[in-house]
């Protein structure tokens, strides 16, 4: 995984050591809070809070009412990112994007249940 995929907060190993995500560019050490510059294309593994890495990958089987909930959360997160784009979007261009998003996301779920 690359820094710039980790979301501010999260725990990750980088040259051996394990930092919190802090800034876009910035990780600060578990061990004495020193900040570090990390490149944004820095390969790193994400880590629980015993230190031990996180798995990427997908489980096997997903349960359908958590898949969903998550995929409202993904459009949530899309729609508050809208409103802080500078310059901001027409209110028409708004609602193009998010019945676009909507839309992908019940796309998706189609396809899972077809695929099954």
């Amino acid at each position: 995984m690359r820094f710039h995929q980790l979301r501010p907060g999260a725990r990750f190993r980088y040259k051996e050591k394990i930092y919190r995500k802090i800034s876009p560019l910035r990780g600060a050490s578990e061990t004495d809070e020193t900040q570090k510059l990390i490149p944004r294309s820095a390969e790193v593994t994400l880590v629980d809070a015993q230190g031990q890495a996180v798995a990427a990958r997908l489980p096997q089987s997903l349960d359908s009412g958590q898949l969903e909930a998550e995929l409202a959360r993904f459009a949530a997160a899309c729609d508050q990112a809208l409103l802080r784009l500078d310059p901001s979007l027409t209110e028409s261009q708004r609602t193009v994007l998010q019945r676009a998003i909507s839309s992908a996301g019940e796309d998706l779920l189609t396809r899972l249940a077809l695929s099954s």
